[in-house]
């Protein structure tokens, strides 16, 4: 044992005391453009030795020691220097650049510019803002690894204009997950929810990411369906040199831990994300087939399910653990060519307990409710994700293979007591809801530059593959008459006991490809891009519900909840497992094939004015399956439709600083297959059901943008601007006509039309001018200030007429899901000897969470604050960081309320309260270590 114990001791001291040559590595990109630069001679001044940046700007140079050098770079005609690199033995630093090109005369200029290191790497990501096409914001790795998020959902709340729903679902400018896009590494990542078109974004562990863009325009060459933004995601690339990371954290949520913790027995997989439900394999899966079994083979089949799964199992909530180790190798070759693979793994598991309140009141005033819940949460949750990214470059050519794996699982037991006065009923509920959902996204891409003319040729071939599936939803409700001293009986009637079981399965093949032609008009270069794309997407879901009819054997329903399914209980005069709640239209098939190319021109009119404009063309072919009501036979949606998506961005840079930016164009939002699906899921989370909808249209819209952009110096940004779009058709989930006060069904609906306004600011600002030129408060220099603001308002048509068919004025209520405001705040200090803290802010004002009707009217979600501080330190050498996080320092309740008086905000005298919860604050302690 002691030798076990030494051996990882003396391999950790033996690493750390070899000494490496230092490296410098980064990305050169056109200053005015802010595209890489391919070719870009780089010299160490010290030694004179060299390299030329790859097909997409990269580079890494040899420094030996520890000392600041000079670095020169070179690229027709022009040269730059940056001074004050600092070297460490065996470390990597990172210098980005942006180049500063000018125009070659009749004779050849060198034009020389000297800056410092810290102010070039100050922040690459806003000089890619400056220069992008269209409007964007983004967050870099090394912003992000200086905030306590664990994964990109909760990395994306930072980003401007943004929110996040349920810690998972993106909002931008206030429009909800359906009406925005996301990619990573260049292809598109397909919905991961049956019920709603959303990608949950907490399945991307955050230290695999190595930058965040959020397009809020459109240009021809990016996807055409988004309103609100497209959320560009790329892991990590080809590393500078050999490194191994690990690193360790653990935490405790405040409310949590030590706290009993209650659950079903869990499988010996689910630790690491992989649940052991199923269905069992002698029911038969072809609809009806079930009905046509004898008595007999049916109390078989309802025997061989799995009869101690209601069984509890109490432990004590323990510590969040999370894990992750990176390595990152790279062989250099003597012709230039260089070839890298990074292997990223991570895991995380928590336990968390909370208790919440679930209301709902009776029309008017009377202050009776219909039901009056307090439920016990039990929350477990797995994440394990990798990335595996091989690249290959050679002077201006690149190819890379990136791959991303996840599973998570999540599992919330939950026991909900309380009185439903609509049925007179004690109320005691169990019910187990686990979600399963697995990843894998892989791509194949490349850039070249061709050697006539510095054409540039992108393409990217991807695959995708997203399962979700929902093994054996547990739900047992037991009642008994209010103040009565009776027994707990089995509620039956419905769907309040049943196991639930969906399997979902969507695939994605696409490729896209790119001509980048560059000419000239005049002095100024000009560009043509040409491409096209194409993504083929296939779905297969199938649900299966079972409920247990009454038995004759009445004393059987008072038994204990983790008896009364036993497999002896299932026989004549006992239970019997019925279909009734099952439906033809739980299976749906559904293909789509999307076809688009583009042409889009970049003309820079001057050295103030830029213009990119051009069209999209679409070609949308979407195809569904599923059966008839009560029936085998086939019900079908076919549908086909082409779309002319033009598009127009210009720039007028009066100054070098300075932007002033216009942008219009139309672009789509498409139904989900869930949306046209006739599928109905009732959610006892949400005491709701969602329905789907196969007349949804497609929802138009037209966006119009105006924005200044000031950036005072490299790694600051003030900004102001305003937006509004125009909906037709637009898509909302909706409170539909059959519902009852304690049964609501929510179905996807098409409003007539909508219209959005807003506006936004953004800045991030060194707090150096405070310091002028004293030394004693030299630390100000790495001192940041940053926040966002947005302000948005809308208006809904719903195209409803009266009785003599005269139309009824619009609605003033938002669109559902859009926030009145968000606000991000932060203060990060960089210090120069390894310490970094960071303070972060975020609140979102109060957002339409689910839509109405006069009966029962629209539920908001409340307001809240949400702070978070980390604090590392460097150590080691600089080769470890011990970092300290508190998420969510404040706890806000979060609550939702029923909005009675239709005026945003809760106000207590008329609106009710819907659910309320506090999640806690969580603190963490953690190590990272490179060799």
């Amino acid at each position: 044992m002691s030798k076990l114990i030494l051996l990882p001791i003396f391999l950790f001291l033996s690493f750390a005391a070899i000494a490496q040559k230092g490296k410098v590595e980064g990305k050169v990109v056109d200053a005015k453009t802010g595209l890489p630069l391919a070719g870009v001679t780089v010299i160490n001044k010290q030694s004179g030795k060299g390299t030329a940046t790859d097909a997409d700007g990269s580079y890494v140079i040899n420094a030996e020691g520890s000392a600041k050098i000079s670095l020169v770079f070179s690229y027709n005609g022009v040269t730059q220097q940056v001074d004050d690199v600092e070297i460490k033995d065996g470390n990597v630093t990172t210098q980005n650049l942006s180049l500063t090109q000018r125009e070659k005369t009749e004779t050849t200029v060198v034009v020389r510019s000297t800056t410092t290191s810290r102010r070039e790497n100050a922040a690459s990501l806003l000089t890619f803002q400056k220069n992008n096409t269209a409007l964007s914001s983004g967050l870099a790795a090394d912003f992000i690894k200086r905030t306590p998020d664990k994964n990109t959902g909760e990395v994306l709340r930072r980003v401007s204009g943004t929110s996040i729903q349920d810690n998972k679902f993106v909002i931008v400018r206030g429009l909800s997950d359906r009406y925005n896009a996301a990619f990573i590494n260049g292809a598109a990542l397909p919905s991961s929810e049956p019920d709603k078109k959303a990608f949950s974004f907490d399945v991307i562990p955050s230290s695999l990411i190595d930058n965040i863009i959020i397009n809020k325009t459109a240009t021809p060459d990016i996807t055409g369906e988004f309103a609100g933004g497209l959320v560009q995601i790329q892991t990590k690339d080809i590393p500078a040199k050999n490194e191994l990371s690990l690193g360790v954290s653990f935490g405790f949520n405040t409310q949590s831990i030590g706290q009993e913790f209650v659950s079903n027995q869990r499988g010996s997989n689910e630790i690491f994300g992989v649940s052991d439900r199923q269905l069992t394999t002698s029911y038969p899966r072809k609809y009806l087939d079930y009905a046509k079994l004898s008595d007999a083979q049916k109390f078989d089949v309802a025997r061989s399910f799995n009869d101690r799964a209601f069984d509890e199992v109490t432990r004590t909530a323990g510590p969040i653990q999370q894990y992750n180790l990176t390595s990152a190798n790279v062989k250099r070759f003597k012709n230039g060519a260089a070839f890298g693979t990074i292997l990223g793994l991570s895991y995380r598991s928590s336990t968390l307990v909370f208790d919440a309140s679930k209301d709902l009141f009776e029309k008017g005033n009377s202050g009776q409710a219909f039901f009056d819940y307090q439920d016990q949460q039990n929350k477990y949750s797995v994440n394990v994700g990798g990335v595996l990214n091989f690249a290959w470059t050679y002077k201006k050519n690149k190819i890379a293979f990136k791959n991303l794996v996840n599973q998570l699982l999540e599992d919330n037991y939950y026991r909900r007591n309380g009185i439903n006065t609509e049925n007179l009923q004690d109320v005691f509920l169990r019910s187990s809801v686990l979600n399963q959902r697995f990843l894998y996204s892989s791509q194949v891409e490349g850039s070249h530059e061709l050697p006539f003319k510095k054409v540039k040729f992108n393409w990217n071939v991807n695959f995708a593959l997203n399962d979700k599936s929902q093994p054996d939803l547990r739900v047992q409700t037991f009642g008994k008459s209010i103040g009565v001293n009776e027994p707990y009986r089995i509620n039956l009637r419905g769907n309040n006991t049943n196991r639930f079981f969906s399997e979902l399965n969507d695939k994605a093949f696409g490729y896209n490809a790119s001509l980048s032609l560059p000419f000239n008009l005049g002095k100024q270069k000009q560009t043509l891009k040409i491409g096209g794309a194409a993504t083929v997407r296939l779905r297969d879901f199938k649900a299966f519900i079972f409920g247990f009819s009454e038995p004759t054997d009445i004393s059987l329903n008072t038994l204990p909840y983790n008896q009364i399914f036993n497999a002896a209980n299932f026989r004549n005069g006992g239970f019997r497992l019925i279909t009734d709640l099952q439906n033809p239209q739980d299976r749906y098939y559904g293909v789509s094939a999307l076809s688009a190319g583009y042409f889009m021109f970049d003309n820079k009119l001057s050295e103030k004015f830029r213009l990119v404009w051009g069209s999209r063309f679409e070609y949308f072919e979407q195809f569904l399956k599923s059966n008839k009501q009560g029936t085998d036979k086939a019900q079908l949606v076919d549908r086909k439709k082409f779309d002319f998506l033009p598009s127009v961005n210009f720039t007028y840079s009066p100054t070098k600083k300075t932007n002033i930016r216009l942008a219009a164009s139309r672009t789509l939002a498409r139904p989900e297959f869930r949306e046209i699906a006739n599928f109905a899921f009732f959610d006892f989370e949400q005491i709701a059901s969602t329905a789907g909808n196969d007349t949804l249209l497609r929802s138009s819209i037209i966006n119009a943008d105006i924005r200044y952009e000031y950036y005072p110096k490299s790694g600051e940004v003030l900004s102001f601007g305003a937006f509004y779009k125009n909906f037709t058709d637009p898509i909302e989930l909706r409170l539909n006509s059959a519902s009852v006060a304690t049964r609501r069904q929510y179905q996807f609906l098409n409003a007539a039309e909508a219209n959005l306004y807003g506006v936004e600011a953004e800045f991030r600002k060194s707090l150096s001018f405070i310091a002028g030129n004293s030394n004693k408060y030299s630390w100000l220099d790495n001192l940041y200030i940053n926040g966002n603001v947005s302000v948005i308002a809308s208006q809904v048509d719903l195209g409803n007429r009266d009785i003599s068919g005269n139309k009824l004025p619009a609605t003033t209520r938002p669109l559902q899901g859009q926030s009145p405001y968000l606000i991000n705040a932060g203060f990060q200090y960089d210090g120069k000897k390894g310490t970094n803290l960071s303070l972060l802010y975020n609140r979102i004002g109060d957002r339409l969470s689910l839509v109405g009707n006069d009966d029962f009217k629209d539920i908001y979600e409340v307001a809240r604050n949400l702070v978070d501080l980390q604090i590392s330190q460097k150590v080691l050498k600089d080769k470890g960081e011990i970092k300290f996080t508190i998420s969510d320092l404040i706890n806000n309740e979060v609550a939702t309320y029923e909005n009675r008086d239709n005026k945003i905000g809760y106000n207590g005298s008329n609106d009710k309260y819907f659910a309320r919860y506090k999640p806690g604050t969580t603190l963490s302690v953690g190590f990272n270590y490179k060799f």
